[in-house]
C-alpha cells in the first residue's frame, strides 16, 4: 500500500470518528434535562424524554440585555411600522437588539442564573377567589421564566381563610411554593408603614376603595420590593431577564396613546419615580389610574416623553400587547401570526377567518387544535395581554385553551417549553 492511501485511509477513518462522536454528543445534549427541576431520579428509572420542540428558543446569553434604541427602531414608529414586522423582527433578529451589559462604574451587571444570588423578582395583585385566569398567569410563570433564578409574589387581597389544598386549580402548583410562588397577603398598614414616601395615606385608601385597588398595589410592593409586577390578565411568554437587567426602568404604550399602561411595570426598589408616583397619587386622592402617570412625573403641565422616559421608559405596544393597535383601528390592515382581529378572538374555539396566512379558512375542514401551536403565538413577543375578559370560559380548541394545554403537559413532564426544557413529574 502505497504512502499516499495509508494517509487517505487515516484521514477517513479520522473523519468517521468525528462524525460518530458529533452525533453522539449532539443526542445527549439534546435529551438533557437543562434546569427546571429539583427532583432527583436514580440511575435505574426510566425516564420518557417529551420530543425536541424544532422552532424553540435559546436562553439568552447571561449578561444580555435589551437595547432599547435599536427595539425603538423598529418597533417604536406605529404609524409607519407595522406590528407584524416589530414581531419579525423581535423574533429573527435577537443578536441585533441584545447586547452586553454596558460596562458602568458603580453599576453591577445581571448577576448569574442559580440560586446563590437574588432572583428576578416578579408581582401580581389578585382580588377574591382564586380561578383559573390568575392560575393561568401563575402558570405562564413557571413555563416561560428561568426557575433557578425566578420567583412569583402572589398578592393576595380577601381570601378569608382560603385553605389552597382545597382549591383544584391552585393545588397543582404548591409544590413550587416557596421556592418559585410565594403566596403573601395584601396589608395596607404594613405596607404603608415601611416608609415616609406614604405620608397621608390615611386621609384617602379607605374612602376611595372603589378605585381600582391594583393600579395601588403594583407602585407600592415595587416601591418595597423592586422587580417587574404583571397583571393577572397577562401571559409571561419569554424570558424577562434581558428587559430586568437593562439600565432602565419601563412600562409600555397605552394602545395608539402617549399614556402609560402599567399591565406590565419594571420599577426599582425605593426608585425616585416610583416616589413620585406614590406621593403624586397620594396629593390626587390615591389615583394610581395609568393616565395620571406621566403628570406625577413630569415637573410641566404639557409633558413631552423625552422627559417621562428618563424615569419610567415607555416602550412599544408590540412587546407586549400585539393585538391592541388592530382591535383600535390604527393597524386595521395588519396580517399578524396568528391573524387575529380583536382581542376577543384569543377565547374564540372556532376558527378565525384568514387566521393563518397561507391556509385558506372556506376549504379548510380540520380541528383548530390541527394548526393553533403555542410555538406559533404571536413570535417575537414578551408578554401577551388579554385585557380583563374574566368571564370568559377557556375553550380547549381556542388560542389561550391550547396555550393552557400546553402549560399543563410541561408542569407534568409530557412536553418541552419554547426553551426546550422540561421538568420530571
Amino acid at each position: 500500500m502505497s504512502i499516499l492511501s495509508v494517509k487517505v485511509t487515516k484521514k477517513l477513518v479520522f473523519i468517521i470518528i468525528l462524525i460518530i462522536c458529533l452525533f453522539y454528543f449532539t443526542y445527549i445534549y439534546l435529551n438533557i434535562n437543562v434546569e427546571n427541576t429539583d427532583d432527583k431520579i436514580s440511575d435505574n428509572e426510566s425516564i420518557a424524554t417529551p420530543p425536541l420542540l424544532l422552532n424553540g428558543r435559546k436562553r439568552p446569553k447571561q449578561g444580555y440585555v435589551v437595547s432599547v434604541v435599536r427595539i425603538e427602531k423598529n418597533c417604536g414608529d406605529i404609524k409607519n411600522i407595522m406590528i407584524e414586522n416589530c414581531l419579525k423582527y423581535l423574533d429573527e433578529n435577537e443578536d441585533d437588539y441584545m447586547i452586553s451589559f454596558p460596562t458602568t462604574a458603580g453599576v453591577s451587571p445581571p448577576p448569574p442564573c442559580d440560586r446563590d444570588h437574588s432572583p428576578m423578582l416578579f408581582h401580581v395583585f389578585w382580588k377574591g377567589q382564586i380561578t383559573d385566569k390568575l392560575v393561568l398567569m401563575m402558570k405562564s410563570f413557571l413555563y416561560s421564566q428561568p426557575l433557578e433564578c425566578s420567583t412569583l409574589y402572589v398578592w393576595l387581597d380577601d381570601i378569608n381563610d382560603t385553605n389552597f389544598n382545597d382549591n383544584e386549580q391552585i393545588r397543582p402548583l404548591l409544590k413550587y411554593s416557596p421556592t418559585n410562588i410565594e403566596f403573601k397577603i395584601w396589608n395596607a398598614s404594613e405596607q404603608f408603614s415601611s416608609s415616609d414616601v406614604y405620608a397621608g395615606w390615611q386621609k384617602h385608601y379607605y374612602s376611595t376603595r372603589s378605585v381600582k385597588l391594583s393600579d395601588l398595589v403594583r407602585f407600592v410592593v415595587l416601591h418595597n420590593y423592586g422587580g417587574i409586577y404583571i397583571d393577572a390578565d397577562v401571559l409571561l411568554v419569554r424570558d424577562m431577564r434581558p428587559l430586568y437587567y437593562a439600565n432602565f426602568e419601563f412600562s409600555y404604550r397605552w394602545s395608539y396613546l402617549n399614556e402609560y399602561n402599567t399591565a406590565v411595570l419594571r420599577l426599582w426598589k425605593e426608585s425616585s419615580s416610583s416616589e413620585m408616583v406614590i406621593r403624586g397619587a397620594i396629593k390626587n386622592n390615591m389615583s394610581f389610574h395609568p393616565f395620571n402617570i406621566s403628570k406625577y412625573l413630569s415637573t410641566h403641565e404639557n409633558f413631552i416623553l423625552q422627559e417621562t422616559n428618563k424615569l419610567i421608559y415607555m416602550l412599544p405596544p408590540g412587546l407586549f400587547d400585539p393585538l391592541w393597535l388592530k382591535q383600535d383601528s390604527k393597524q386595521s390592515s395588519s396580517v399578524l401570526s396568528p391573524n387575529l382581529r380583536k382581542l376577543t378572538d384569543a377565547f374564540d374555539p372556532n376558527i378565525i377567518p384568514d387566521e393563518i396566512p397561507g391556509i385558506d379558512h372556506s376549504k379548510f375542514d380540520g380541528s383548530p387544535l390541527d394548526i393553533r401551536k403555542i410555538e406559533n403565538f404571536f413570535r417575537g413577543i414578551f408578554t401577551y395581554h388579554w385585557h380583563n375578559q374574566w368571564d370568559v370560559k377557556i375553550h380547549r380548541k381556542s388560542w389561550i385553551g391550547v396555550i393552557q394545554t400546553a402549560y399543563d403537559n410541561f408542569l407534568s413532564g409530557k412536553r418541552r417549553n419554547l426553551y426546550n426544557e422540561y421538568i420530571f413529574e
